[in-house]
């Protein structure tokens, strides 16, 4: 006889923020989500609000994620010096 456990922790691990973008592609738009994990070493990643993306849509997730990055790198730059009127 096989048994099979499940367990789950009752406290979260982390959390998450959601940020909603698009995708403009041939005079269409796909929205998606980019999810960014708190407290934790994930990286951030991008979620697509529907499962019929055209491929050449679906490669931009690298660009999207390096894009969200350099957004948030340069808010950091900006709060360290002082400049809170940039972002």
């Amino acid at each position: 006889m096989k048994t099979l456990g499940i367990n789950l922790n009752r406290k979260p691990s982390f959390t998450e923020v959601w940020y909603e973008g698009s995708v403009e592609y041939d005079d269409e738009f796909y929205r998606f989500w980019l999810v960014e994990p708190q407290d934790s070493d994930y990286e951030p990643e991008v979620r697509w609000f529907n499962s019929s993306i055209p491929k050449e849509v679906r490669s931009t997730y690298t660009e999207i994620v390096n894009m969200f990055k350099q957004i948030q790198d340069d808010r950091r730059k900006a709060k360290d010096r002082g400049d809170i009127q940039s972002y």
